[in-house]
């Protein structure tokens, strides 16, 4: 599965969408390494996200799919800030929250102490 197309993943298996510079996505992928699972970074920037994917990230997420707070987000002009979710995503990758964790099973979004608990909770790894 190289995106969040139907195909589904196995327990142990995650993609997280991020971007490979991200401290936080570097973080969650060495940590979920740690517990037991097969984890595969997805770089946004070098593969998009489609527009099926965005679709799907909004389903999953809502609105919190946009980090508001980065750089990125507060560069932007008040018109591109009023254009729909997608069309940020699709133009701006960078503004996606990060990290993005999908697995058969669950999807969480961020990477912070409690979402680290609950993968640890999930754990497939003896802790």
């Amino acid at each position: 599965m190289r995106n969040l197309r139907s195909v589904l993943l196995e327990d142990n298996n995650i993609e997280i969408l991020g971007l490979k510079n991200c401290d936080k996505c570097r973080e969650a992928q060495k940590k979920l390494n740690e517990l037991g699972y097969e984890v595969r970074l997805i770089d946004v920037r070098q593969n998009p996200i489609t527009f099926d994917d965005a679709n799907r990230l909004i389903s999953l997420f809502g609105d919190r799919i946009l980090n508001k707070r980065s750089t990125t987000f507060r560069g932007l002009s008040q018109l591109e800030k009023d254009c729909s979710v997608i069309e940020l995503l699709k133009k701006h990758p960078a503004l996606m929250k990060r990290p993005v964790i999908v697995s058969s099973t669950r999807n969480t979004i961020g990477w912070s102490t409690d979402t680290a608990k609950e993968w640890c909770d999930w754990s497939v790894a003896p802790l």
